[in-house]
């Protein structure tokens, strides 16, 4: 088996993964949704960036989340934002320092903060940045902008690698409990042609539907909501069960009807789930960009039924 066939088999384990991938993405975001992982992660950045008083026995977080304008971006009259833009954080960093008065100066304002900036880490840091910008309100806004940025930043790493562990176990247990074996599949999809051609034809349709999908998401917030976050997983299971189905109509099999028979059978079992459960946990869109560069691969050439086919022209 070569060309076309070897590329066949690979769109369809592709297909396979993308369609698992994409109900193993919508219940990680429902998950991270349901347990405020966002807002959490959010608010640990927000604490380690200002830490410290805003007044005596005042913490400059709590004032920082009082603040009108993000308690507009909050979830609740006690809830947490998930996300909030720099420019934000930078007026609000302004409105806490300089108070009410519309004649205080940054600097005095800064200098007013409790402590020094030995024990009192906040003003260190708002001393600094005045400095730096020259007590000029602009350059003010925009310096904490920057370095609510770099928080952010590590505070991204800290997020993906508590949902990398949630995403590899709702992998393992798609995969697992519906015995999604990559080795089977692609034996099965090398063994019969007809279901090499439902495949394709399967992954071109599932390529255009997640295409219009996509338009529709980009219209909508990212900041996902435990209802909207519900909504997806709901969508995302009914696509799903479609989606399987069709699958298990080109011939493949999933779920459970045996165990193995002899070691090397379930050595053979433990390598296909685990390939399978990594596949998986590298999530929809990773295979929705991966599936769709290959099937342009695919259409690019002429294929072997084509009299202009080098492999069919005689020499």
């Amino acid at each position: 088996m070569f060309g076309l066939e070897t590329l066949d088999v690979l769109i369809g384990l592709m297909t396979v993964y993308f369609t698992f991938g994409i109900a193993c993405t919508a219940i990680v975001e429902a998950i991270s949704a349901w347990t405020n992982i966002r807002s959490k992660n959010l608010e640990m950045a927000l604490k380690e960036l200002f830490s410290g008083e805003l007044a005596p026995n005042e913490q400059f977080i709590t004032q920082f989340y009082a603040h009108p304008l993000i308690q507009s971006l909050s979830k609740g009259k006690n809830g947490l934002p998930s996300y909030i833009p720099p420019e934000i954080v930078g007026q609000v960093v302004e409105s806490l320092v300089v108070g009410k008065s519309v004649m205080a100066t940054l600097c005095a304002g800064v200098n007013t903060l409790p402590g020094t900036a030995e024990n009192n880490r906040i003003k260190g840091i708002l001393e600094t940045v005045v400095m730096q910008t020259e007590n000029d309100a602009t350059q003010f806004r925009q310096a904490v902008a920057k370095q609510f940025d770099a928080v952010m930043d590590r505070a991204s790493g800290w997020y993906k690698r508590k949902t990398q562990t949630i995403t590899l176990i709702v992998a393992a247990l798609l995969v697992l409990s519906g015995n999604v074996d990559s080795i089977n599949i692609a034996t099965v999809l090398a063994s019969n042609p007809a279901t090499r051609e439902k495949m394709v034809n399967i992954a071109q349709q599932t390529l255009t539907n997640a295409k219009a999908q996509a338009k529709e998401a980009n219209n909508k917030t990212t900041n996902v909501s435990v209802k909207q976050a519900t909504d997806q997983v709901t969508d995302a299971t009914a696509q799903y069960d479609r989606a399987v189905s069709a699958l298990q109509a080109t011939g493949l099999s999933f779920g459970w009807k045996g165990l193995p028979q002899n070691v090397w059978e379930y050595l053979a079992k433990a390598a296909g789930l685990l390939v399978t459960i990594f596949a998986v946990s590298l999530g929809g869109q990773f295979w929705f960009d991966t599936l769709q560069r290959v099937m342009q691969i695919r259409s690019t050439g002429p294929k072997p039924s084509d009299p202009d086919h080098p492999a069919r022209k005689k020499k």
